[in-house]
């Protein structure tokens, strides 16, 4: 049985263009969600024309916002495995062995990972061999990363590099070169959708942040508040915010100087076919998101990365700039942001969610 573990918003984009691989051939398969981000999945699993998931960790409850909630709820789980470990396979994984794919670098990869090993079920990681090569840039992303990748059983990388990397780590695992993310597929799927755009393009500059580094830290949101006052003077921005971000800008008396400006709007978060159209058109993004790094380098928008380090090369030197959270870096961006262009169309014949399916289904 093939098993498909998604927690994140952004690992539910990425991993859709495999389940409709999978529905496309056929082929039966167990869609596991976290609960993490619940209210966002239902949606995803709309746009997308997916199927319902067959379990759910967390249902009937909206996202976990905070990090003490996200901490109890894997702690119940991980306890689960621990102590009951038959009623783990039995309950999420229909008392079935095969593999299960989980992605990425979350709190939600870590626990998939416990949950498949505990159960006797082999994991194959997705996205795999992603390296900033500093423990704490990001935190703690970084770690779980390591955890997972010497733990899966089989590695898919989205590049060479990646690949190389997998290799000097001596994993124990096969590594699978995909060649491309998959959120390549994901990106020429919603725009073959023909969605119209909200508002006309290169009238503004997009917002976003989430990360914990940035949140949960009042010196990073400060100066990101600050950096965002003082580009208003010159372009109007839309802001779509994040639950947390929100509720830690207000903890620290900043949600209302955005509140107060009239060239900055505050959103809620998007359906994903319109965020791409926001982001499709806009000046340039400031981010901290490492899918929105990826999906600014296929659709060749300038991109802040406002992170210390980056474990994604997708748009370095090329259309993405990281920030390193030095003013004199964000301020030579936003002020010649238009060099910032890559050109051409990355992935072009390649379609990295089909070369994952290949391997999972024996070729």
């Amino acid at each position: 049985m093939i098993h498909i573990f998604i927690g994140t918003k952004a690992q539910f984009i990425k991993m859709a263009p495999i389940l409709k691989e999978l529905e496309k051939r056929k082929t039966a398969y167990n869609l596991i969600d976290s609960g993490q981000h619940a209210e966002i999945s239902r949606e995803l699993v709309k746009v997308f024309g997916l199927r319902q998931p067959d379990v759910y960790l967390r249902r009937g409850q909206g996202d976990i916002i905070s990090l003490k909630e996200a901490l109890g709820w894997v702690l119940r789980w991980g306890l689960s495995a621990i102590f009951r470990p038959k009623g783990v396979r039995r309950q999420l994984f229909r008392g079935q062995g095969g593999i299960c794919l989980i992605h990425g670098d979350t709190l939600s990869t870590l626990l998939a990972l416990f949950l498949a090993k505990r159960a006797g079920v082999r994991v194959a990681h997705v996205e795999a061999g992603l390296r900033s090569y500093n423990i704490w840039h990001p935190f703690p992303e970084e770690l779980f990363r390591l955890i997972t990748m010497y733990r899966a059983d089989v590695l898919f990388a989205p590049s060479q590099w990646a690949y190389d990397n997998l290799v000097r780590m001596k994993v124990k695992g096969k590594i699978v070169n995909v060649k491309g993310n998959t959120i390549a597929d994901t990106i020429r799927y919603a725009l073959a959708q023909n969605i119209k755009p909200q508002i006309s393009a290169g009238d503004y500059v997009l917002v976003t942040t989430h990360r914990l580094e940035t949140i949960y830290s009042r010196n990073r949101l400060t100066q990101l508040v600050e950096v965002l006052l003082e580009i208003s003077a010159k372009y109007k921005l839309i802001f779509l915010m994040h639950k947390p971000t929100q509720k830690q800008l207000e903890m620290w008396s900043l949600l209302k100087k955005l509140e107060d400006n009239p060239q900055i709007q505050l959103r809620r978060l998007q359906g994903y076919f319109d965020f791409l159209q926001l982001l499709r058109g806009c000046r340039f993004v400031i981010t901290d998101g490492g899918t929105i790094q990826e999906e600014s380098y296929h659709l060749d928008v300038p991109c802040l990365v406002m992170r210390k380090k980056t474990e994604r090369q997708e748009g370095l030197g090329e259309n993405v700039y990281l920030a390193e959270f030095n003013r004199e870096r964000i301020n030579y961006f936003y002020r010649n942001y238009p060099q910032f262009k890559r050109g051409g169309e990355p992935c072009q014949g390649i379609s990295p969610s089909q070369l994952i399916v290949n391997e999972i289904l024996g070729g």
